[in-house]
């Protein structure tokens, strides 16, 4: 899997693709935590996409 995460003050983006390209993801949510680390659900995310 290949991919891009990024965040800004009030957005958490990212893209993601398989290296044959057949799946791919994109994703921009509005996190609501404030604690500012949002990978636990960006990667419950990812998994939900790519799981087999």
């Amino acid at each position: 899997m290949w991919g891009k995460t990024g965040s800004t003050y009030g957005y958490t983006d990212g893209m993601f693709t398989t290296p044959d390209l057949r799946r791919r993801l994109v994703y921009c949510f509005n996190p609501v935590t404030g604690g500012g680390n949002d990978m636990g659900l960006v990667n419950q995310i990812i998994t939900a996409a790519f799981a087999p």
